[in-house]
């Protein structure tokens, strides 16, 4: 599965990643991927909350078998 980086600045596919998380910043809340022991930011939302739901949404795509999402 294919994750469109917020931005349009590049993809990332999952079968590559070792994990995705959610890390709290001063004005809000990045998701990132770690692949290959580099960590790359996904997306950034304003909140924790729209962080997590970002990656619970990417998560229950991929069990559904979907092949691209697309971030904003």
């Amino acid at each position: 599965m294919w994750v469109f980086m917020s931005g349009g600045s590049g993809a990332i596919n999952l079968d590559h990643v070792t994990r995705l998380f959610v890390e709290e910043t001063g004005s809000g809340a990045a998701l990132k991927a770690e692949i290959a022991g580099k960590v790359t930011m996904v997306g950034y939302f304003d909140s924790k909350a729209e962080a997590l739901t970002a990656l619970e949404d990417i998560m229950q795509k991929r069990e559904a078998g979907v092949s691209v999402v697309r971030l904003s």
